[in-house]
């Protein structure tokens, strides 16, 4: 093989536990690959948690896929108020909608709650049968927040950090997965809460963040970055269309190749970039190895995989998960993108035609940790840029602010609606910053992120690194979680060195 075709092809899609900030800086992280075989590392089954997330790119408009139907305790009724307010974006009756369980009712903060029960999209079956068998939740008008805003009147005192760009994709879609909106952090959430507890898995050689999504801010770390794969893993292929078909595990052929690229890398180059660069030319080498052994032991698995990307990229999420003991690892991120949600026309329309992908393929993801037998284990959530205006302009809608999440796994509170759905009347509710229907978040992506953290192993002490604002909106007490989404029960969290304290980072 070519050096120069190699190292086009076979560049950072293939990084595994490698330096992407500081590569310069420390090449000891870049080298730190660890040459364990498959076959003789520890069974980690007992301990592992992976979290999922799925980024709907472009902002949806969440308000159509949750929607208030019941009357409030004060004799407001809830989906008049939204259909009034939506026009043409509105259902034309509640019973167009898939009925949800209804909510008990828990005040968030000190917040009232403004509707108790709720209906979701209709052509989201899947998603009604996992959130009335209490297996997913909503976390209603959640978004980037450097501070809490109480309400309108605070946002437009000037006295309140606001994130930077707020209406912009670049940059709420950064903000979104770094949860740093007062400025353009290069490292995100994933990225920092792998940084802190990577060193748990035996197997160094592959990353514990995993993209199905390629490069992303999310998986960012400071010692950890994405290792990117396509989703058609078998036992065959590694999900790398790069490597040449003579890429075999034994044999002369191998001993030459392996030779070749050594020497190639180990050239005494006097660029450091290229000394980096050479150094993730090995580790993408011995990750690929690594992976594909492990991929033969991928079981048989009969739930049906919808004939959709996104449902291939879970099937392949779930592949990666049931290897995890070849592999060697206790903890995993994943990543996942499905983009085209920025609908400022036909709306209704496109609503319809990529909700029953996801609610499909979070369904058959959720079937297949149930087959696995690991569904306690994996939390699966989603985040977007922003929300969209209540409003309509005309057939879409447009940039707004906080939004409407799910949460789905084993662990998690189901059949509830978390946070505070906002009220419907625009004209009146003090969330709300102008005529387009436009909330301010109630919970905030710090305190969305730390329910997960706290649930995946990361100590309260630790928030403050991977979460750099948590301490604006939460600090930790025995059996006090920031929304009350996740159930710890056999979760043991390490309160050493509590209690949060961010200026120390």
């Amino acid at each position: 093989m070519q050096r120069r075709n190699f190292i086009k092809t076979a560049g950072c899609g293939m990084m595994g536990s490698t330096t992407l900030i500081n590569a310069i800086a420390n090449l000891g992280a870049i080298n730190g690959a660890m040459a364990n075989t498959v076959n003789n590392l520890p069974d980690p089954a007992d301990d592992y948690k992976a979290i999922v997330c799925l980024l709907f790119a472009g902002g949806i408009d969440s308000f159509h896929m949750l929607v208030p139907t019941g009357v409030t305790a004060g004799g407001d009724n809830g989906f008049n108020e939204y259909k009034t307010v939506r026009s043409d974006l509105a259902f034309a009756a509640a019973s167009n909608l898939l009925p949800l369980n209804p909510s008990i009712c828990t005040p968030f903060r000190n917040y009232a709650c403004n509707y108790q029960s709720y209906g979701i999209h209709p052509q989201m079956a899947e998603m009604q049968t996992l959130y009335n068998q209490n297996k997913m939740s909503f976390v209603a008008n959640v978004g980037t927040l450097v501070e809490p805003i109480a309400n309108k009147a605070e946002f437009n005192s000037g006295l309140k950090k606001i994130p930077l760009g707020l209406y912009s994709h670049s940059d709420q879609i950064m903000q979104w997965q770094t949860s740093v909106p007062q400025s353009r952090d290069a490292l995100g959430v994933g990225g920092r809460m792998a940084d802190l507890i990577y060193a748990q898995n035996t197997n160094q050689t592959l990353s514990m963040n995993v993209s199905l999504g390629g490069k992303n801010s999310f998986q960012r770390g400071a010692n950890v970055s994405e290792y990117a794969i396509k989703n058609n893993i078998n036992s065959n292929n590694v999900g790398i269309d790069s490597l040449p078909s003579w890429w075999g595990s034994s044999g002369l052929l191998t001993d030459l190749r392996n030779t070749a690229i050594n020497n190639m890398v180990t050239e005494k180059y006097l660029n450091i970039l290229e000394k980096t660069y050479a150094s993730n030319t090995v580790s993408a080498q011995e990750s690929y190895g690594t992976l594909r052994t492990a991929l033969k032991k991928v079981p048989t698995l009969n739930t049906i995989i919808p004939d959709t990307n996104l449902a291939r990229d879970f099937a392949a999420i779930a592949k990666m998960i049931s290897v995890r003991r070849e592999i060697g690892v206790k903890r995993q991120i994943f990543f996942v993108q499905y983009g085209g949600w920025d609908m400022h026309d036909a709306m209704v329309p496109g609503m319809a035609q990529k909700l029953p992908i996801v609610s499909k393929a979070l369904k058959c993801f959720y079937d297949l940790t149930v087959e696995l037998g690991i569904q306690d284990k994996v939390t699966t959530f989603t985040m977007s840029d922003f929300a969209r205006t209540i409003t309509s302009n005309g057939q879409g809608s447009d940039h707004a602010w906080g939004g409407n999440m799910m949460v789905m796994g084993g662990a998690v509170n189901g059949g509830k609606v978390f946070g505070n759905f906002p009220k419907m009347d625009v004209s009146t509710y003090n969330r709300n910053i102008n005529f387009r229907g436009n909330y301010i978040p109630a919970v905030s992506t710090d305190e969305f992120y730390a329910e997960m953290a706290l649930w995946y192993g990361i100590s309260p002490s630790d928030l403050c690194y991977a979460l750099p604002n948590i301490g604006n909106f939460y600090n930790y007490a025995p059996n006090q979680y920031p929304v009350g989404f996740m159930n710890f029960a056999g979760t043991t969290i390490n309160t050493a060195n509590n209690p949060i304290n961010c200026l120390t980072y």
